[in-house]
């Protein structure tokens, strides 16, 4: 069964924002053996809403569309589909005992059935959101099934997660589908396929599809296998495991999934109970940022000092104004002083310290833009090491927390206790 996704929205074509439904509904049908067949974005205006249904009607069983459901005078999706499937706008009283549901839920009064929650395309079934006011709908159209759903990202996720399979009903021996994605890092795509392992593409194909994408410090290798059985299904994963476990590229792979560095050092710390912070300059919070966007994060993640200033890095930190004045802000010694001080500060096990020159000033002969010390302390050692990264101020900066939370990840792989 193949799914189409048809964004609809002038403020993503516009930029004004990202859209963030494209990712989710993929790994949503990842996750459930299915696959995002094909996806579109299209501005808010009824040729080109019409010219993106048929479009995905040629080429896929389900339709799913995101945005275009408010109430305002440019939310024209369900009037746009209504004509495209040859249907009227109605009064339905199911959608607007699903309105009212939604309104009370967040404890506000109902505008009446007059508003336009209370009309629907005639034949179209309207679904719940627990998480905004829009209805969305569902309808199976000439063989064909179209979802709707609010472009708001939760509200998007919820309606999709509580009503897309359950209505769709994707047919048993439709066959199964499961991605498998091997992180790997410390090794550039055009190396990993031109010199680590010039076979490793056409042996992963033997077992279906295989992609690379470059990713921040590193790549991630996908194989997207097939099988009529789940006998069959396990079959092939074991085989492309040992593809890659046999292959000289196994050394460079972190992690096999699709969790961030972020995830990965969530579950870690939380598993072994080990208590983390940063100390961080350059990246001036960025570090500590990632780690509270992932749900967790604060069981093991104590917090952080963003010592910008070399009077922080003194007064709080405890940095030596003899290793400043000796060695600079940007080196090995500052880093480990910068880590050591925060976890001798707040008890900590383990604290990562970053410092370095993002640019596009502040660079030298001896230390140019780019350059970037990474320390970290533990109770049995405190250590450092100086990179050298390029990029622009913004690319910098993720470049010198991803290596930042890489060598977090180490240590806490690595860490036994005292």
């Amino acid at each position: 069964m193949k799914f189409g996704l048809l964004i609809i929205g002038n403020e993503i074509l516009d930029g004004k924002i990202t859209d963030l439904n494209t990712r989710f509904l993929s790994e949503f049908l990842r996750t459930n053996h299915l696959e995002l067949h094909v996806m579109m974005t299209v501005k808010d205006n009824e040729a080109s809403i019409h010219q993106g249904l048929k479009t995905l009607a040629d080429r896929c069983e389900v339709i799913v569309t995101s945005g275009g459901l408010g109430p305002t005078l440019d939310d024209i999706t369900k009037q746009t589909i209504a004509s495209y499937v040859g249907s009227k706008i109605m009064f339905s009283d199911a959608a607007m005992r699903v309105a009212e549901k939604n309104y009370s839920r967040f404890q506000r009064p109902f505008p009446g059935k007059e508003h336009g929650y209370c009309f629907l395309p005639e034949g179209f079934i309207p679904l719940d959101n627990s998480t905004g006011f829009a209805p969305g709908f569902f309808i199976h159209h000439e063989n064909k099934c179209i979802f709707s759903a609010p472009g708001v990202p939760r509200e998007f996720k919820v309606m999709t997660e509580e009503h897309l399979l359950r209505l769709v009903n994707p047919p048993e021996g439709s066959g199964l589908l499961e991605s498998l994605n091997f992180r790997t890092r410390k090794v550039p795509e055009e190396k990993i396929f031109g010199e680590v392992d010039k076979d490793l593409w056409k042996k992963l194909s033997q077992f279906g599809d295989v992609s690379s994408l470059p990713i921040l410090f590193g790549v991630d290798i996908g194989v997207k296998i097939r099988a009529s059985n789940q006998k069959e299904l396990d079959e092939k994963r074991t085989a492309v495991t040992k593809v890659m476990k046999d292959s000289p590229v196994w050394e460079n792979v972190w992690h096999v999934g699709y969790e961030s560095v972020e995830e990965m050092i969530v579950r870690t710390a939380n598993a072994k109970k080990i208590k983390y912070g940063f100390s961080e300059s350059c990246t001036g919070g960025l570090c500590s940022h990632r780690m509270t966007n992932i749900s967790g994060a604060s069981t093991s993640f104590m917090g952080s000092v963003v010592s910008y200033d070399n009077s922080v890095k003194e007064n709080i930190l405890g940095v030596s104004s003899q290793s400043l004045k000796d060695f600079g802000a940007v080196s090995v010694e500052v880093a480990k002083e910068m880590a050591n001080g925060l976890r001798m500060n707040l008890g900590l096990d383990i604290v990562i310290s970053v410092t370095g020159i993002a640019g596009p000033g502040g660079g030298s002969t001896e230390k140019p833009v780019g350059t970037v010390c990474i320390g970290y302390s533990t109770a049995k050692s405190t250590e450092a090491v100086r990179l050298q990264f390029y990029g622009d101020r913004e690319l910098l900066k993720n470049r010198f927390s991803q290596a930042a939370l890489f060598t977090l990840l180490e240590q806490l792989e690595n860490f036994a206790g005292v």
